[in-house]
């Protein structure tokens, strides 16, 4: 006889459940009902699938997680605590035969395999199966191309006479990864459209899920008992800190904030600010104040091995046209740049004025006021949000950039180098948002706006020296 399992999904697992992308993952805490909310998934996927001629719901899941260790300890147990009151089910070769019925008349035949990654030889069993879907526990924990890999297999088990299965995919669970690790790479910067992430507020938030089941004081304990690091990932949900190194903004950049990934679109008639890095990987950022002085980030062009005029021909210059046609343009780069070459006797001011722009110095080169002009507008709200906004789509290298690539090292003792490391194209990129961020400040800015207006031809009066 089956009985009736209650389960009550706190919001963020209900979303999940409720979406449909084949890949989903649920970030959280210590604590939060992800591994409930992933195991009642699966078993509403085998119960939601479509019967074949004969009324039976045929469906193969794999379970998976680093060491069968921590499938028998962690998975296996939440799985037989909530499912073994309401079905007939058995564990064979560990795989978990799931046989009932339902109250429709249909049966349900569903087989979880249970298998850890221990061996060369358990990937290869997972990636030589058809199977319907799949959950991975604890994802960080599991190198990303199996995901990959895994998915080719999902969709592929269904009966005889059922065209398509009602669904397949991967879903997971996991705290936090590191900031630096593939896989907050593949979350949050590389994102593919068929993956949906949904996270949990943190433990200590007033919006806190499932509290109602742990003990009292259960995350301020946590808190009191561990380190911050430790903390920001299993209690308050955050992405751990990079071992090698600390972004230099990471105090002051939100993502969520200051990113946008709708389309923007420059103002009509304001100038463009083009901030530029020279060297030999030079870049560029094209910006904009706009009339609530807003500094917007609008487009990015970056570069390996490459002399500024080519840089300029082959990848500015295009970049300006497609997009941004029409629009007065300013340059302002490194002060750095007014030296002449030894050879040429040409600046890279010179360079850039001989190709038709007009050309400024940031005000100062020296590292602290330039990091501290980003950091305030970071900080600074306008009237319609941040004082600094970014166009995600159009500039990912800023944004992986400033999420974790520009850094300050750690040494071997664990202390921060005073000075962010020198990588490219991260630290270029985030140098250009420097000049740009003193560039759209003060009065300086305000004189090379003017400048940069197109200003109306004068009338000569007839007989007029010329």
């Amino acid at each position: 006889m089956t009985t009736t399992v209650n389960y009550d999904a706190p919001p963020t697992i209900s979303e999940f459940m409720l979406d449909d992308h084949p890949i989903r993952f649920v970030i959280g805490p210590y604590g939060s009902g992800k591994t409930t909310g992933c195991l009642m998934e699966l078993a509403r996927r085998m119960n939601g699938e479509y019967p074949d001629a004969n009324g039976i719901r045929k469906t193969r899941f794999v379970v998976v997680r680093n060491t069968s260790q921590q499938l028998r300890q962690t998975v296996l147990p939440e799985i037989q605590k909530w499912l073994q009151p309401a079905y007939n089910f058995k564990v064979t070769d560990s795989t978990l035969q799931f046989r009932y019925s339902l109250p429709d008349g249909t049966k349900v035949e569903s087989d979880w395999m249970l298998i850890p990654l221990d061996e060369p030889k358990d990937v290869q069993r997972l990636l030589s199966l058809n199977i319907t879907g799949g959950w991975v526990s604890e994802i960080r924990e599991v190198h990303l191309e199996i995901i990959e890999s895994l998915f080719g297999r999902c969709g592929r088990y269904k009966s005889i006479g059922v065209e398509k299965s009602a669904w397949y995919g991967i879903i997971g669970e996991t705290n936090p990864p590191d900031e630096d690790s593939a896989w907050y790479m593949k979350l949050e910067v590389e994102r593919p459209k068929s993956w949906a992430v949904f996270k949990q507020p943190g433990g200590l938030e007033p919006k806190a899920e499932n509290t109602e089941h742990l003990r009292p004081n259960y995350y301020q304990d946590l808190v009191d008992s561990n380190t911050s690091d430790w903390c920001d990932v299993h209690v308050h949900a955050k992405y751990g800190k990079s071992l090698s190194g600390q972004a230099v903004f990471r105090s002051s950049f939100r993502s969520e904030y200051h990113v946008s990934y709708d389309k923007m679109k420059p103002i009509d008639s304001y100038p463009l600010m083009v901030a530029m890095d020279f060297g030999r990987t030079p870049a560029a950022l094209i910006t904009q104040v706009d009339t609530l002085g807003r500094l917007n980030i609008l487009a990015e062009a970056t570069s390996s091995d490459m002399g500024l005029e080519q840089f300029v021909q082959s990848t500015l210059k295009p970049l300006l046209f497609q997009r941004f046609a029409g629009y007065p343009i300013f340059i302002v780069a490194d002060p750095a740049g007014r030296q002449k070459s030894q050879i040429t006797e040409e600046s890279p001011y010179d360079c850039l004025r001989r190709l038709g722009f007009k050309s400024y110095a940031a005000p100062t080169n020296d590292l602290e006021p330039r990091l501290r002009a980003v950091e305030q507008l970071f900080l600074r709200n306008s009237g319609a949000g941040p004082a600094l906004l970014i166009d995600g789509g159009a500039c990912p290298v800023l944004v992986r950039s400033l999420k974790f690539e520009y850094r300050y090292r750690r040494k071997q003792a664990g202390e921060l180098e005073d000075k962010p490391e020198k990588s490219h194209p991260a630290s270029d990129i985030c140098d250009c948002l420097q000049y740009a961020a003193l560039g759209a400040t003060g009065n300086y800015s305000a004189g090379v706006v003017n400048d940069s207006r197109p200003r109306p031809r004068k009338t000569l009066p007839v007989g007029a020296w010329t």
